[in-house]
């Protein structure tokens, strides 16, 4: 009976303790995010996750933040700036006597050494910087940017995050582009920086001293791996975590009726696309993949017979909208709708690949020649909804006599297919994939980037090149008129939509879900009134705002009950709880011994 009642104080202490409120053991506030998915590495010279930018906009500021209210430009690293008249020279002064996290100084070394290496030699950054031809330093607190032409995103766009030179500086290109693996902590210039990355596990921010802004209220900030939306659901129910910065479309409905939590739907531009692998002779020249991909009239098949709306009705369970061409509504003023839309159609899609000579074999699966419409699919295992999407694509195209067989894999394995390089030049090895893509909160430039032909080799995965749409490109980056670089952004998404390197499927919202007795003062911001909680990806400013219960903490103030107390007490409800559960066991069953199941 002694053994019993120790197993049970035992067992009862470690569940009361993990179940404390959140840093009760230690004395901190502590804010837990729950995520399905990580980062390979905090590397930004060589990682491209979506899963970074929520870790680096909050460990690092921009040369000009975006406002929280309606992404416009705000003061970040830089505190003003100056557009010359020919708009070619652009001059930031920066804040006097701000550090970084380690108590050095940011200076405008900092930021010629992000413009100059970092963002040239990374995977996701060289975009933004194309238009810079040389950058002065005339002293510690004064950048000058020279344009080779105007840049409509220098201010208001430049999504370069600024890196302390006197870290990063000391490691060459060559090693911070291939293995390197930044050295904890993570020096930064947010509201909290990186202090321990334990893969697979969890990504741990303590809150910066240095930090130039309102303290956060948080102690900490913690990132933890639950390797699936399910898991991440239900850590969310019991009070693990506070917030679900991603919930899984097909439990967002349930998700809002589970009590003490709450959730939010805010617009985004983001969405998922069916991509395929269109790498030409030239930039690729050891890529695999089944020929028939590459031909324009297939992909337009394909387009006419993928009922985009039943994938939004089933797979994203309504949460989603159906996309029409690269750019999401998100952007209202640069979006129009493409007159090549592909409405689901499986008559025209059938017309198109009979005309072309795409005939059924006696599988059902259409050939020309030794050309047989038959594609592998790959999809990651993180994404339930994905899965679904890519199913039901597969279902709908053998209504037109394509077979599009579905690979699950992870997301490291599709990282790896379609980044690979041989004998210095990518080598995908795919034909198609479901995947997405976020742009940039202001600017609609990143996501135009991704169809380039300079971004092969960076954020390309589908390896699309056009000399006309790269001209386009070029001309809409530069002209700061809104109207008329609206027509030339439109006429880029009308090449996008007849060659079709994308199939835009749905245009996602962010989907996210808060303990409501666990958080407090939460807003929704970027853009202000209907955006989400924490800025996504866009800045940490949030983290400063965002607190533990108003309750909780007046309680506190007011000399109530010590967190202790109610682990003492919790501790006596859980022995009598563990001891009836015992003797309930001894009752039914006499002969098993009497043990507690761990």
């Amino acid at each position: 009976m002694r053994r019993l009642c120790a197993l049970a104080v035992g067992a009862a202490l470690a569940f009361a303790l993990a179940a404390a409120p959140a840093g009760a053991q230690e004395g901190k506030k502590v804010f837990r995010i729950g995520w399905g998915q990580e980062p390979q590495t905090l590397n930004p010279f060589i990682d491209e996750d979506e899963e970074d930018f929520v870790v680096w906009s909050i460990n690092w500021r921009l040369l000009a933040d975006f406002s929280t209210k309606d992404l416009g430009p705000v003061p970040g690293i830089a505190q003003s700036w100056q557009v010359a008249p020919d708009k070619k020279t652009v001059t930031f002064k920066l804040f006097a006597n701000q550090k970084w996290s380690d108590g050095q100084p940011i200076t405008s070394a900092d930021v010629k050494y992000s413009l100059e290496t970092f963002a040239p030699n990374s995977l996701l950054f060289g975009s933004y910087v194309d238009a810079i031809a040389s950058i002065d330093t005339p002293d510690p607190l004064t950048v000058v940017l020279h344009l080779k032409s105007p840049d409509a995103r220098i201010v208001g766009g430049l999504f370069v995050y600024i890196l302390p030179e006197h870290v990063w500086g000391k490691q060459s290109v060559k090693s911070l582009t291939g293995s390197y693996k930044p050295k904890m902590p993570l020096v930064g210039s947010g509201p909290y920086v990186v202090t321990q990355f334990q893969r697979g596990r969890i990504i741990r921010m303590e809150r910066n001293p240095y930090y130039r802004g309102p303290k956060g209220r948080f102690d900490e900030v913690q990132l933890i791996k639950y390797g699936n939306a399910d898991a991440v659901e239900r850590a969310l129910r019991l009070g693990e975590i506070d917030f679900d910065r991603e919930v899984d479309p097909s439990a967002f409905a349930r998700v809002g009726k589970q009590r003490n939590i709450k959730t939010i739907q805010a617009p985004s531009p983001s969405f998922t696309q069916l991509a395929f692998n269109l790498c030409n002779e030239r930039n690729c020249p050891d890529a695999k993949f089944n020929p028939g991909v590459q031909d324009s009239v297939v992909r337009q098949a394909i387009a006419y017979a993928v009922d985009r709306n039943r994938i939004n009705q089933i797979a994203n369970r309504s949460t989603s909208f159906v996309g029409h061409g690269l750019l999401p509504q998100f952007y209202k003023s640069f979006y129009a709708k493409p007159a090549d839309d592909y409405p689901y159609d499986v008559a025209k899609a059938n017309q198109l690949l009979d005309a072309a000579g795409y005939a059924r074999g006696g599988d059902g699966i259409r050939a020309k020649g030794d050309t047989k419409l038959s594609f592998d699919l790959a999809v990651r295992t993180e994404s339930p909804f994905n899965i679904q999407a890519a199913r039901l694509v597969a279902e709908m195209a053998k209504r037109i006599g394509v077979e599009f067989k579905v690979q699950i894999m992870s997301v490291d394995k599709l990282t790896e297919i379609t980044t690979q390089k041989k004998r210095g030049k990518m080598a995908p090895d795919f034909d198609t994939f479901i995947w997405g893509w976020g742009g940039d909160p202001y600017d609609p430039s990143l996501l135009l980037n991704l169809l380039t032909t300079k971004a092969i080799g960076g954020s390309s995965d589908s390896f699309y090149s056009n000399p006309e749409y790269d001209r386009l490109y070029e001309e809409q980056a530069s002209e700061f008129d809104p109207a008329k670089r609206k027509q030339l952004v439109s006429q880029m998404i009308a090449i996008s939509q007849r060659d079709l390197p994308y199939l835009v499927l749905t245009v996602d919202p962010v989907l996210q879900a808060y303990r409501s007795d666990r958080l407090a003062n939460v807003q929704r911001l970027c853009p202000a009134p209907n955006g989400d909680a924490i800025c996504e990806q866009v800045t940490g400013a949030p983290f400063t705002t965002l607190s533990p219960p108003l309750a909780a903490a007046a309680a506190k103030d007011e000399g109530g009950g010590s967190p202790l107390v109610f682990v003492l007490i919790g501790i006596g409800v859980l022995i009598a709880a563990v001891l009836a559960f015992t003797l309930r066991r001894r009752r039914k069953s006499a002969d098993e011994p009497v043990e507690l199941e761990v």
